[in-house]
């Protein structure tokens, strides 16, 4: 195994995380998502014959078993009280068949895939899931977790991105207002029975999960609050492209090649007090490729990518690199140091050839969340997406029913 990869000793083997979450350090480049959209979020219509694609690099050298089952869980991501044949029906557990073994690259990968439902594992209720890999059948000895949704079109979803009412909020945040539309289906209590939850990117550290509705009207719900349902707008996210590791690309100085590719990334600085700056990104998420490569799954190779912020001082806060490759959280792996003799913030990272965006992300104990605008700045202008999942536990009922999914973005500011 790689040098690099002994020194991630915080993967530890544990308890179950209801949590997308990896527990292995050898596993890298975790993606689920929608089949023939990889830039979408884990969600799917039931019985739509649509499916979800889990792909993982495994960088240990032995290829072991490795098999999965997935978990029913409530609207907030606990284990719901459905017994597996509930949710499920045929086979609970499989072993994940697809693999291959990477080609001509520096650090040796077993590439593993997997489509669900298939016809092993079939779903037959809505809901939150997650996807649980473990290795040599021994459920105890997990890899990863991932979560995913799949619901039902019961309700429909109107909504729109606009600038927020508050004064104080006009120039950093973004409101979304929305309507909940449920025409004959019975809600006899929306206060209590329907749990609604808003995110940005898909990013669960920002869900805003305790709204109710405002007015009642002809089978519709409204929801236009003017604070609690504001996002901070954040900026466009950060980018650089590693498709050829032969040549320089976007915003790469330099790339050395010895056991392994050392990319060089541009240095980055503050855009905290800058101005509103129009960017192409893909909001925060990466695409694996490799520059004429027939299959870049198993043909792109890693690069460890050093990361440079010139920065005057030491931040009272830990700093980390943030994005969909760090699982849209503050790792250990991601945070950076700072470098005194350069008066900069570092780190570096291993990553699969591709395309990624990404931001500088402080640890905010005040927000509870991570805080992109202290170094990237908050515009009202910046283009994100939204995401509204509404789950409906019916009277009797033993777990959360996901009736209604929309997307939305922030286009529609100037569409108005």
């Amino acid at each position: 195994m790689s040098p690099f990869l002994k020194a991630q000793e915080y993967y530890q083997g544990g308890p179950l995380i209801y949590d997308d979450h990896i527990y292995q350090a050898g596993i890298r480049t975790v993606r689920l998502v929608p089949r023939g959209n990889d830039l979408a979020m884990p969600v799917i219509a039931l019985n739509s014959g649509e499916q979800l694609l889990l792909s993982f690099d495994d960088l240990y050298e032995e290829f072991t078993n490795l098999s999965y089952t997935l978990i029913h869980c409530n609207a907030d991501w606990t284990p719901s009280e459905l017994m597996r044949n509930d949710y499920l029906s045929n086979f609970g557990d499989d072993y994940i068949q697809k693999f291959e073994y990477s080609i001509n690259a520096f650090i040796p990968y077993t590439h593993y895939e997997l489509a669900i439902p298939n016809q092993q594992v079939n779903i037959t209720k809505s809901g939150n899931y997650l996807l649980v890999v473990y290795r040599d059948g021994n459920k105890e000895n997990l890899v990863l977790s991932r979560r995913f949704m799949v619901y039902e079109e019961i309700v429909q979803i109107g909504g729109k991105v606009k600038r927020p009412t508050r004064v104080e909020k006009m120039n950093s945040h973004q409101e979304l207002d929305f309507t909940i539309s449920h025409g004959s289906y019975p809600i006899p209590n929306p206060f209590q029975d329907l749990h609604v939850v808003m995110l940005q990117n898909q990013r669960w550290d920002l869900a805003i999960t305790d709204l109710k509705p405002q007015f009642l009207q002809n089978g519709q719900l409204i929801y236009q609050y003017d604070d609690e349902n504001t996002f901070e707008g954040n900026s466009e996210w950060r980018f650089f492209d590693i498709k050829n590791l032969l040549a320089l690309s976007l915003n790469v100085r330099q790339i050395k090649q010895d056991s392994l590719f050392n990319v060089f990334l541009a240095e980055d600085r503050s855009r905290a007090v800058e101005r509103y700056s129009v960017q192409f990104d893909i909001n925060g998420q990466y695409r694996v490729r490799r520059l004429d490569a027939a299959k870049s799954d198993s043909e792109a190779d890693y690069a460890l990518v050093d990361f440079y912020l010139d920065y005057p001082n030491e931040i009272g806060s830990d700093l980390y690199l943030f994005g969909e490759f760090t699982d849209w959280k503050l790792l250990p792996e991601y945070r950076m140091y700072y470098d005194y003799d350069r008066q900069a913030y570092r780190a570096q990272a291993l990553l699969k050839q591709g395309f990624y965006n990404y931001s500088y992300a402080l640890e905010s104990s005040a927000k509870g969340y991570a805080d992109l605008s202290f170094l990237e700045g908050s515009h009202w202008q910046t283009e994100n997406d939204y995401q509204i999942l509404v789950y409906h536990r019916e009277i009797g009922s033993r777990y959360d029913r996901l009736v209604g999914f929309a997307t939305f973005n922030s286009d529609d500011l100037f569409n108005e």
